[in-house]
C-alpha cells in the first residue's frame, strides 16, 4: 500500500473517531499511531518468547533423543 494511503486511511478514521465520539482530531491520530506502535512492540515481544520457547523445547528434545536413543 502506497504511503499517501495509508496517511489518508489514518486520517479517515481519526475523522470518524472525531465526529462519532467526539474530542481532537490530533488526539484521535496521536492516538492511532501510539496504538499501531503498541501493538507492533506486543507481536515482537509475543514473537520472542515464543522463539524463545521453541529453542527450548528442541534443545531438551534433543537431549532426550540422545538419551533414550
Amino acid at each position: 500500500m502506497k504511503t499517501r494511503y495509508k496517511i489518508a486511511l489514518w486520517a479517515l478514521v481519526a475523522v470518524a473517531g472525531l465526529l462519532l465520539l467526539g474530542g481532537s482530531f490530533w488526539w484521535w491520530l496521536a492516538g492511532l499511531l501510539a496504538g499501531k506502535f503498541v501493538i507492533r512492540i506486543l507481536f515482537t515481544i509475543a514473537l520472542a518468547i515464543v522463539i524463545y520457547c521453541l529453542v527450548y523445547a528442541f534443545i531438551i528434545g534433543g537431549i532426550l533423543w540422545i538419551l533414550i536413543g
